[in-house]
């Protein structure tokens, strides 16, 4: 019998096998939390170290020159200006206020200087006759409007400040990029500001001298530096206002190249057939000076590629197409016109003698009045060529920086004006020692054909492209048509440079090439001196510090 006091027993259904069973299953469970929590931080990690977008630029670190910031694998750490909830902040960028007009405007204010009011007698002179100095002038406008058409669809691909540094850059790794930098706007970019800054003054004078000689000592340099000096504080403090007055100086200059067109149609209504009848009568077909004559007929269009280096800062990237075609219509239809108009009023002989065209033109016509009239007129021209060029410079440096192709202190961008300060800086001081310095000119007549070198390495870079980066999206794509011309029209412009001016050729290719050395020490960092360690981050710092900006 059974004790009733006794309490039941309770069979357990869990054997011994189905405990161990179990304990398994826990076992796997808990490595399959482990295996995921594993996962977790390793894709945590790897966020971590993933490089920031192209377009964040970083704040170089405060103890360290690599220009990379947070995260660059050197063991440094950000400095608190670069943290913001524990990540990387963004800087400060420009403001994307350029339209439609705007772009035109910069355009055609970069393209006509005032070389088109002196200086076509360049070409007239080494091609001998008016006929073949029109079709000439006419040409290269063509060409010059297919390389534009060539950097449409890099623009597109690339809507991004820069221009060909970013091209170049996309296409042919960093030191190529370098080199455009440092040639065409470090060691270039202060001496063109001042040829425009010291033909501006030369013909500020020539309202109130007839020789240069009655000038004051100094009073060209002096005139031109504080010009500079004014440019500068608009570009950097008044950006908006830095659009309305290149809008309103290049209809001035439209004005200026309508009244020579005017003037030339008023001599040939009159009967005055004399001078351009001549047609192609002693035309000289020498290699030598057809390459000199197109490099002065280009080197006067060269100012297209200018929006591509301002196209973070355009509201719309889809209006480039119409920007660009608009703006090289207008710049080829009024050079022309006004060539044939100098032809038309002046006969061969005067145009290959005198400097002042535009003056000599005028005075003819309607008597002393005219060399005002267009003393005045050149110097505005001058004013907002420059005026235009220091903006499109400024932006090339500044992504420069940005991209860590140059120091970080030239991506500072001011946080209250939005405009890349230093970079602004230092073009306006290296402007100002090149116009304290005086006659330049010859200087930049020779480095003129290292520019037409990058241009073709770029549309030898949308080739590239194609085949580098096939489903990068192309909204204006071209036909290869364009970059083919764009590079053998470029590779002619450089090398016929070194058959009549080897020296200085030579010379120009040394600077560039120096920059090769400048490049591997202080952008990648190889035998770098430990003195310049930590210089990069210290400046950058200190400069944002100062200038506000970061």
């Amino acid at each position: 019998m059974s004790d009733p006091d006794a309490p039941d027993v309770v069979s357990n259904p869990l054997t011994e096998d189905s405990e161990a069973e179990l304990v398994g299953d826990n076992k796997t469970t808990e490595k399959m939390k482990t295996s995921s929590t594993e996962k977790m931080l390793e894709a945590q990690e790897a966020e971590e170290v993933d490089p920031p977008p192209a377009y964040v630029a970083i704040v170089p670190v405060r103890g360290c020159g690599c220009n990379n910031g947070a995260g660059c694998g050197c063991g440094c750490s950000p400095p608190p200006s670069t943290l913001e909830s524990g990540g990387v902040r963004e800087k400060a960028t420009m403001k994307k206020n350029i339209t439609m007009l705007h772009g035109i405007c910069i355009i055609v204010g970069t393209i006509i200087g005032a070389g088109i009011f002196v200086s076509p007698n360049k070409v007239s002179k080494r091609v001998g006759s008016p006929a073949m100095s029109i079709v000439v002038w006419t040409l290269g406008g063509a060409i010059s409007t297919i390389g534009a058409i060539t950097f449409l669809e890099l623009g597109t691909m690339y809507p991004k400040n820069g221009g060909q540094m970013v091209y170049l850059h996309k296409a042919f790794g960093s030191l190529l990029a370098f080199l455009s930098c440092w040639l065409l706007h470090v060691l270039l970019g202060g001496l063109r500001r001042a040829i425009g800054f010291l033909t501006f003054s030369k013909y500020f004078w020539a309202v109130f001298y007839d020789k240069p000689s009655e000038i004051p000592w100094m009073g060209n340099e002096l005139v031109a530096c504080f010009v500079c000096w004014s440019v500068f504080s608009v570009l950097i403090f008044k950006p908006d206002l830095t659009l309305k007055i290149i809008d309103v100086v290049t209809f001035f200059k439209i004005s200026a190249l309508g009244f020579i067109i005017v003037l030339g149609i008023y001599h040939l209504a009159t009967g005055h057939t004399e001078n351009i009848s001549v047609g192609f009568n002693n035309t000289n077909w020498e290699p030598q000076q057809w390459g000199e004559a197109w490099n002065s007929v280009l080197w006067a269009y060269n100012g297209w590629i200018s929006l591509s280096v301002l196209l973070g800062e355009v509201k719309d990237p889809k209006m480039l197409p119409k920007i660009v075609g608009i703006s090289m219509a207008i710049v080829t239809v009024l050079y022309v016109s006004a060539v044939t108009a100098y032809h038309v009023v002046l006969d061969i002989e005067t145009m290959n003698s005198e400097s002042a065209l535009a003056s000599k033109m005028a005075s003819k016509i309607i008597g002393p009045a005219g060399d005002y009239i267009f003393a005045i007129a050149v110097a505005v021209s001058t004013l907002g060529n420059a005026m235009c060029a220091s903006l499109a410079s400024s932006r090339f440096l500044q992504a420069g920086g940005a991209q860590g192709i140059l120091p970080g202190c030239f991506s500072l961008v001011n946080k209250r004006f939005k405009t890349p300060m230093f970079a602004l800086l230092f073009v306006m001081v290296t402007a100002t020692l090149f116009n304290l310095a005086g006659n330049v000119y010859s200087l930049i007549n020779t480095a003129s054909f290292t520019s037409f070198a990058f241009t073709s390495l770029c549309a030898l870079g949308l080739i590239v492209l194609r085949r580098k980066e096939p489903d990068t999206p192309r909204p204006a794509k071209v036909s290869l048509f364009f970059p083919v011309v764009t590079i053998l029209t470029g590779i002619y412009l450089f090398v016929v440079p070194w058959f009549t001016n080897t020296i200085m050729c030579g010379v120009w290719t040394g600077m560039t090439a120096l920059g090769i050395p400048i490049f591997y020490v202080c952008v990648k960092g190889y035998a770098r001196p430990s003195c310049l360690l930590n210089l990069s981050g210290t400046i950058t710092s200190c400069m944002g510090r100062v200038l506000k900006s970061e």
